[in-house]
């Protein structure tokens, strides 16, 4: 399996297949890289082993569980006080990931409340307060639109 850094043409193909499914067979898998089901299995357990794969999932629709309100925050932290600002964000049960981020803003939040007195309590209830923030500014995630089934 190429070198012990980098991944392979086949590491690359089976790491894509599962990206877009991490439900996807041995056999199916096995299938596109032309190696036999064993085979793939040992290739993906070498890169969990080593790192590449971290985690498999699931990709939820948010909205479809009572989260309507989807929102990217950007949190400008005063200088000193960014890793206790990190550290705070990630308890945050409203918070689904957190970034940290150089440029304008120190951290992007992607925030999922069910509505919008949740999403007003939440910011200006725990947010503006985290000591040491200075500007906290959202923008708000559009549905993805209907696409027509060919």
């Amino acid at each position: 399996m190429g070198t012990i850094d980098k991944p392979d043409d086949n590491d690359r193909t089976i790491i894509d297949i599962l990206r877009r499914n991490a439900r996807s067979s041995l056999r199916d898998i096995a299938k596109v890289v032309k190696m036999s089901p064993s085979s793939v299995r040992n290739r993906i357990e070498r890169l969990v082993e080593r790192g590449l794969i971290k985690r498999f999932t699931v990709d939820l629709d948010y909205r479809k569980m009572g989260y309507e309100i989807q929102v990217i925050v950007l949190i400008t932290s005063r200088p000193g006080s960014s890793e206790e600002i990190y550290k705070a964000l990630q308890s945050f049960t409203e918070i689904f990931k957190v970034y940290w981020t150089s440029g304008p803003a120190n951290f992007v939040c992607i925030v999922r409340v069910q509505n919008m007195n949740e999403l007003s309590q939440f910011m200006t209830g725990q947010l503006e307060k985290l000591k040491g923030v200075e500007r906290v500014e959202s923008m708000f995630l559009m549905p993805e639109p209907e696409m027509e089934k060919e």
